[in-house]
């Protein structure tokens, strides 16, 4: 018996030994990938894996640089980019002159390239701009962006009187003709204008109050989950890296030898494991709705930094903006055969919203929405009920077929990246190697492409053509699974995934329910 335990106790001796040896090893591996992701410098940081942020990474790495993209949420597109219409936009409404603009039209003459080299579907329908009776009280009672005054009805676009009479006796209103020039000054040549009757030529289910519209050809809608997750894959498919559950510590982080050194803030609950940190030549802020928290100076004054009166560049990076989150809020129908659309119907655009539109997504659901309420909350997506109402109220008057309780399907709220100013905030600090790209708005989607090519672009005054990858560059690019393959994938993964190696969760409210009603035909559950 005594010879029994001696040897049971070597045993365990011996297998604690090697155990033991084991977790030195993988410690030691652990440590080395550490070391190597610290000590490997990166050109471009960039903060923020939104649509935006994707699209900056994007295309910063198809021009050889090497590339980070670092979001705090566990999964890309959580938060704006999670909640747009989809609704690809010529930007006609954007003034003339501003970046906004300039950029949107960039975008589009890339927009359809990319989607046919990556198979993303999409559907070049075009939008009509409509007027209705009670149109003229909607534009008098629309105010300035720039207004401090936020105490905004968030339905203003939803009012109307109903006992209004048309005060317009032409063919064509009026305000119609202000649309159709600035189309064509944006560069819309194909667009027309549409007399009522015409109107409802093209969409027969649309209520015959229509005074008019004007057809922009240029918009198309898209799955704005999908596009906007390409440029991810797109930009892991030529060499860069995608940190997810990864958050920006200011407190922490700091220049030194025109070298950023980010560190990643560590959650409460798991305060026992060592942050993981970047290095890089250059930082984006592509944070969207928190991009005001990493501008804000200070939050990034500590003495723990060293050489701090040489290393502390935060204290020259100022805002010259203020965030000003925007609440929109949307319903989503079944279509039937009566309520059935293929054009989405805008009103006619103020200085300060776009207006409720009602659209059909590209997996043919019908969608009311977003409302534009100014709100202090960045988080704040709790449906509000009286919204719901009027928001049915609303896509019944434009399409009167449309049962909104029996038809209704889900509804959701977005909060969009504005700020104090109409035109997008993106600036460079050369001493500081940062750029700042903030005020987005709702035309992110749209200009996606445009931006991340002006921010590159932008770099180049910072970042000295060493920077690149020498030798022949050649950029990939695999087209994504069919979209029959993903739908199935995402349906047995329950949300989630696979594309080309790396497995994402579907964000988007559109794309979920998209693809949970293809899920049900191709399988018949």
């Amino acid at each position: 018996i005594l010879s029994s335990s001696q040897s049971v106790s070597q045993s365990v001796r011996q297998s604690s030994k090697i155990l033991n040896k084991k977790t030195k090893i993988k410690q030691k591996i652990i440590l080395f990938f550490l070391f190597m992701e610290e000590s490997s410098i990166q050109d471009l940081i960039i903060i923020g894996g939104g649509v935006v942020g994707l699209a900056i990474v994007r295309a910063a790495t198809l021009q050889g640089y090497k590339c980070t993209l670092i979001e705090a949420e566990p999964h890309l597109l959580s938060h704006a980019s999670g909640s747009n219409s989809g609704i690809i936009c010529t930007g006609f409404d954007a003034a003339p002159g501003t970046l906004e603009r300039a950029l949107i039209r960039e975008s589009n003459s890339l927009f359809r390239i990319h989607c046919r080299d990556l198979g993303i579907s999409l559907r070049p329908c075009g939008s009509l701009v409509c007027t209705w009776p009670w149109d003229h009280h909607r534009r008098d009672d629309s105010d300035d962006e720039d207004d401090d005054n936020h105490d905004h009805d968030h339905c203003n676009e939803l009012k109307r009187d109903n006992n209004t009479s048309n005060p317009i006796s032409d063919s064509v209103p009026d305000p119609l003709y202000t649309i159709f020039e600035e189309c064509h000054l944006a560069g819309d040549t194909h667009t027309s204008m549409l007399t009522s009757s015409q109107v409802l030529q093209l969409e027969p289910n649309l209520s015959d109050q229509c005074l008019g519209a004007v057809h922009i050809p240029g918009e198309i809608v898209v799955d704005p989950w999908l596009f906007a997750i390409s440029l991810g894959v797109h930009a892991r498919e030529n060499g860069a890296r995608i940190l997810t559950s990864f958050e920006f510590d200011p407190s922490s982080s700091y220049q030194q030898d025109n070298v950023w050194n980010v560190v990643e803030k560590i959650p409460q609950n798991e305060c026992a494991r060592l942050p993981r940190r970047l290095r890089g030549k250059v930082i984006v802020n592509a944070a969207g709705l928190w991009a005001d928290v990493i501008q804000k100076r200070q939050q990034f004054v500590t003495d723990d930094i060293p050489s701090k009166s040489e290393t502390n560049n935060w204290q020259r990076i100022h805002r010259v903006w203020t965030s000003k989150p925007r609440r929109g809020q949307y319903r989503i129908y079944s279509p039937r055969r009566n309520s059935a659309m293929t054009h989405p119907i805008q009103p006619v655009p103020t200085q300060r919203t776009k207006g409720i539109f009602v659209f059909s997504s590209i997996y043919n659901h019908i969608v009311v929405g977003p409302t534009a309420l100014d709100q202090y909350s960045k988080t704040d997506r709790t449906i509000d009920p009286i919204v719901a109402r009027e928001l049915d109220d609303y896509a019944r008057r434009i399409i009167p077929g449309l049962d909104p309780e029996t038809d209704f399907v889900a509804e959701y709220v977005g909060i969009r990246p504005g700020t104090d100013h109409r035109d997008y905030q993106i600036h460079v600090y050369p001493e500081q190697q940062w750029m700042t790209v903030a005020g987005i708005r709702s035309t992110g989607l749209t200009a996606s492409l445009g931006i991340g090519n002006y921010v590159v672009r932008c770099l180049k005054s910072i970042l000295d053509d060493n920077s690149r990858l020498e030798g022949e560059w050649k950029v990939k690019t695999t087209p994504l699974p069919s979209l029959r393959t993903m739908v199935l994938d995402y349906h047995h993964r329950k949300g989630e995934v696979e594309i080309h190696g790396h497995v994402y969760k579907v964000t988007h409210p559109l794309t979920k329910i998209g693809w949970n009603f293809l899920a049900k035909e191709l399988e018949g559950i």
